[in-house]
């Protein structure tokens, strides 16, 4: 069953506002399509993404195209179930976030972030924490929490950063059980001295990074916070709910 579907056709739908670009279907729709797919696919654990385009124009313009009908993409495609035992903590560096102003949008258009991903892996790290004007925004398809001295903390959002789903279902865990936990800016001297940091995405959950710029995160294996935010994630899963 997909997770969470409910909260990811609302920023869809807002998204696609945001754009001037109409929802091809509601809720309903959206939801029966998803599912058909998932039960086609034959895939026990697995991603469905899905796309919208304006639509096929008569001719290349940057002026929207009228009376078109929006274009439909809609794949599953298998995904490994992540251990919870045998995770290896993600290794970082801090890049320069150069994206546009509108990140807080759901959009294709992730060229920026493509290269932004592929010069940290140039330079040996997984992927990159992103810095705007010292402050973290997120990482190239992923939301960051840092914490210390028993405090989790994650920016607040802003048109900086995607608003994302498991971000949202993981702060609204931490608040039921009486986590400490911050929504605001974090400094590139903060996250330097956190005692953990982790990322959050549809993919990747909640994961621990083990190292950033060089600098072993903690331990470098996931912290005391990481293992009570991941296990409530994922009795959170299991259970079918959204947080």
């Amino acid at each position: 069953r997909p997770f969470a579907l409910a909260r990811h056709l609302t920023r869809l739908s807002n998204s696609l506002g945001e754009l001037k670009l109409a929802n091809p279907m509601n809720d309903d729709a959206w939801s029966g399509i998803i599912s058909e797919a998932i039960e086609r696919s034959g895939e026990p654990v697995a991603s469905a993404y899905l796309q919208v385009t304006r639509g096929v124009a008569a001719r290349r313009d940057l002026v929207f195209p009228v009376d078109v009908k929006p274009t439909v993409l809609v794949m599953v495609y298998a995904v490994s179930s992540l251990s919870r035992t045998n995770l290896v903590p993600l290794r970082m560096i801090t890049l320069d976030d150069y994206r546009w102003q509108r990140g807080h949008l759901k959009t294709i258009s992730l060229v920026a972030s493509g290269m932004l991903r592929n010069e940290a892996l140039m330079r040996g790290a997984d992927d990159a924490i992103l810095l705007k004007d010292g402050l973290v925004t997120e990482a190239t398809a992923s939301n960051v929490f840092v914490a210390k001295a028993g405090v989790l903390v994650t920016p607040p959002k802003s048109n900086r950063m995607l608003h994302g789903i498991t971000r949202d279902i993981v702060i609204e865990l931490a608040k039921q059980q009486g986590l400490p936990i911050e929504e605001r800016e974090i400094t590139a001297a903060e996250l330097a001295d956190a005692d953990e940091v982790m990322i959050t995405s549809s993919g990747h959950e909640v994961y621990p990074v083990g190292m950033v710029d060089g600098r072993v995160v903690g331990n470098g294996q996931g912290g005391l916070m990481w293992q009570q935010l991941d296990r409530l994630f994922q009795a959170c899963k299991a259970s079918g709910l959204e947080g």
